[in-house]
């Protein structure tokens, strides 16, 4: 079973992405990590289910988070 938008909306706040507030159109939230360049766009209502290109984008965004904190520390 697919998780849905929100959960994955709640992770990301727990890693330390933030919502950009009127950065999107319609129900396309932004949101960003103050250590990555890039960000996350989310379509989709809270209780729809998170397609899998967007878990894949996420995936790859927190492996690099994973990598800067992790040369941050060395």
């Amino acid at each position: 079973m697919p998780r849905k938008i929100r959960e994955l909306k709640a992770e990301i706040s727990r890693q330390g992405f933030v919502y950009l507030p009127k950065r999107g159109k319609g129900s396309h939230e932004r949101w960003r990590h103050p250590l990555l360049k890039k960000t996350l766009t989310i379509a989709g209502k809270d209780g729809d289910d998170v397609p899998v290109y967007l878990e894949k984008q996420l995936e790859k965004l927190l492996t690099e988070l994973q990598e800067l904190r992790k040369d941050e520390n060395s």
